[in-house]
């Protein structure tokens, strides 16, 4: 009973905030890219790495990626890291943000349709 009640709550609270949640997951990705980044960048600058290599690795896995994964964080995350290892000017960060505006439309126009609610700031 107790556990019900805990999981009940734990739900309610998701589903009056769910943007604070995405807005944490989505910080949580980029610092993780950031991290990757920075091992990447400090190990070419020791010559224990080419990054080049990376940027290579990078690309088999946008040829691999998964149907489902294309258009999303997912591909935009692996070109800009891409990108920045072959030290393109990363073209990834306006197409994110049409991405992130795309699902922002998309969440708004889905709560207008279930109910009229507005999302919150």
């Amino acid at each position: 009973m107790i556990n019900e009640r805990r999981s009940d709550s734990t739900i309610e609270a998701g589903l009056r905030n769910p943007s604070r949640e995405f807005d944490a997951l989505l910080e949580t990705i980029v610092g993780l890219a950031a991290a990757n980044m920075v091992v990447i960048e400090t190990l070419h600058e020791h010559r224990v790495l080419d990054r080049r290599h990376f940027a290579h690795a990078f690309g088999r896995v946008l040829d691999r990626l998964a149907p489902e994964l294309r258009g999303g964080m997912v591909e935009h995350t692996l070109r800009d890291l891409r990108d920045r290892c072959m030290n393109v000017r990363a073209g990834g960060l306006a197409d994110l943000q049409a991405w992130l505006a795309r699902l922002q439309r998309s969440d708004q126009e889905k709560g207008e349709h279930e109910g009229g609610h507005e999302p919150s700031p």
